[in-house]
């Protein structure tokens, strides 16, 4: 998961305006997530709904949020 984590982060990184980058931002908060980093987790996922409201990942970032009991 931890590998996952880079990939995602290197992922956005690389295009963080590009077609693909909702979605890695997504799997990058639901990696931190699943490693027990849940304020960072809870963070990224909020920065999908912000910076990209419209997208699907930014509904599948809410429930995940809901998931972790974010705030």
């Amino acid at each position: 998961t931890g590998a996952a984590a880079r990939a995602f982060l290197d992922s956005f990184s690389g295009a963080p305006s590009g077609p693909v980058a909702p979605q890695a931002l997504y799997r990058l908060g639901q990696s931190l997530g699943e490693l027990g980093q849940v304020q960072e987790a809870c963070v990224t996922l909020a920065e999908v709904g912000t910076r990209f409201p419209g997208a699907p990942a930014a509904a599948e970032a809410q429930t995940a949020r809901q998931a972790l009991g974010c705030q």
